[in-house]
């Protein structure tokens, strides 16, 4: 009798497979966070890993992106739902999804989150800590930096700049920096750029300060508008969702985009010739999708919440991006406040569309770190301390 023998040995692959699988859970909130975390899940899922993502949304709000290949790393996302290697765990109370994984935290190997020092989620971070990893998200460790949180949670900083930030200003000392998945993801969310000026409109703190500054903005806005109709160039107001100043006035538009989907806004700043804002954390997309960029009232950016818990970190953003050297007329630029009623607006937007750009150099000086792969690094990270 003859038989063939089957080796009960596993082979490497199947080895490093069981090595290397882990049970994820991803949390962020709103649409717009989505792009935070986006190549980290992609990374997981590519790897094999069953991950569940909990936010205040549900797939469809994301518009047509998860279907765009090129961004989402080859993956299907209706494949992984139904397969259920991605499971999509949605309320629209944020504080209820910060609940649900902190009592639940125990069925996973580890939890990617954002939002590490923002009070609503310390409950989260100090009770699974030690299998919690933060992305750092836009400016929000920065401003919200302290040194109470009790937590063995590791903050992955996006750049260098901002992980001495937070290292200067409080005592947690869990930080490290292997890129920035996000980062990441703009790089790849680039695209061909149109005749179109697109203008961020002023949030409320900024508006606060004075009905002059609006004053000055609708100076600024007929001023880019007449600019636009005699260059052949689109206007388009981006808005926010959580802002409700009145300051159209008279302005006239070619358009309007506001920030409910999730990826409307990248879409529109990857396609502007310059974006003209108010010291917004936005100069983080626009330096990585290459869009030269403008930042209006930079003398009252490090006025806002003074006296706050928010005021130092305010003040070392406007030292390194909303003054001095960053400012170099070619990538970049800023205008005071009282010179939204001039001319030099104009001729520093001239100046940002005909100047020879070196984005690589920019991004170096300003901000460093090794973002290609970042989400493969992470992904390395997690997996040595879990699997």
């Amino acid at each position: 009798m003859s038989f063939q023998h089957k080796t009960l040995i596993p082979t490497v692959t199947e080895l490093e497979r069981a090595i290397s699988e882990v049970k994820l859970a991803f949390i962020i909130d709103k649409t717009q966070t989505f792009q935070i975390i986006a190549n980290q899940l992609f990374e997981s899922l590519n790897r094999g890993h069953e991950c569940t993502l909990f936010c205040v949304f549900l797939p469809h709000e994301m518009g047509d992106f998860l279907s765009d290949a090129s961004l989402t790393r080859g993956i299907k996302i209706e494949d992984a739902l139904s397969t259920h290697q991605l499971k999509w765990e949605h309320s629209g109370d944020k504080s209820r999804i910060i609940k649900v994984v902190c009592n639940n935290g125990h069925l996973y190997d580890a939890i990617v989150g954002i939002n590490l020092f923002n009070p609503s989620w310390k409950s989260l971070y100090e009770k699974h800590g030690d299998k919690c990893y933060s992305l750092e998200y836009c400016w929000n460790e920065i401003y919200n930096q302290n040194s109470t949180l009790k937590s063995s949670a590791k903050l992955l900083c996006n750049t260098t700049q901002s992980k001495a930030i937070i290292s200067e200003l409080s005592t947690y000392g869990n930080l490290d920096c292997l890129g920035s998945p996000w980062f990441e993801f703009l790089m790849k969310s680039k695209s061909h750029k149109e005749n179109l000026i697109t203008i961020l409109a002023p949030h409320n703190s900024v508006v606060s300060h004075g009905s002059e500054l609006l004053d000055g903005f609708g100076h600024l806005v007929n001023s880019v508008r007449e600019w636009c109709t005699e260059n052949s160039y689109m206007l388009v107001l981006k808005t926010r969702k959580k802002y409700n100043a009145n300051f159209l006035g008279d302005a006239r538009f070619d358009a309007v985009v506001s920030d409910t989907n999730a990826f409307e806004h990248i879409k529109l700043y990857s396609s502007s010739s310059v974006v003209i804002h108010f010291c917004s954390s936005a100069i983080n997309e626009l330096t990585f999708l290459q869009i030269p960029s403008i930042a209006l009232c930079n003398d009252v950016q490090k006025r806002l919440h003074v006296g706050k818990r928010h005021h130092p970190g305010i003040l070392k953003l406007h030292e390194m991006y909303y003054s001095g050297s960053i400012f170099d007329g070619i990538h970049y630029d800023g205008c005071e406040s009282p010179e939204m009623l001039t001319s030099l607006p104009i001729e520093k937007l001239e100046k940002l569309l005909s100047s020879k750009k070196s984005w690589s150099t920019f991004q170096d000086k300003y901000f460093s770190g090794h973002h290609s792969e970042a989400s493969s690094r992470i992904a390395d990270l997690i997996e040595s301390e879990n699997a």
